[in-house]
């Protein structure tokens, strides 16, 4: 990623909050056991991992001679996000043997809410 977008520093910041509570969601669950934390974990990374992709693939290009370019790289990025998550918890659901679906869920849906809450609480 270019530093040429001014909203550059919104966008690490959210990939920095999401990579905090993937990390740290699953620590709070520890006390629940080791399965719910690697649930949780699993859940996180099938977040985290396809938006640093769409975060690379969209802001990859800037300016308004790239409107095309932005536009494209936004499409696929997300449709590769979309295929990107389906296949991580296809594999989790395949190759994690006691896996806690509360947790895993919980995981990805703490990690999704930064996406929805960094924006309304950054500075404008």
């Amino acid at each position: 990623m270019a530093n040429r977008s001014p909203h550059m520093a919104v966008i690490r910041r959210l990939l920095l909050i999401q990579l905090s509570i993937a990390a740290i969601f699953p620590m709070a669950l520890l006390p629940f056991g080791i399965n719910a934390a690697l649930s949780a974990a699993a859940g996180g990374l099938a977040s985290l991992l396809p938006n640093l992709y769409f975060a690379y693939r969209t802001f990859k290009y800037s300016g308004a001679r790239s409107a095309q370019m932005i536009l494209r790289a936004f499409y696929s990025g997300e449709a590769i996000k979309l295929v990107m998550t389906a296949l991580i918890f296809a594999v989790v659901f395949k190759y994690l043997k006691t896996l806690n679906v509360a947790a895993l869920f919980g995981g990805f849906i703490m990690v999704q809410m930064a996406v929805w809450l960094t924006p309304l609480l950054s500075n404008r």
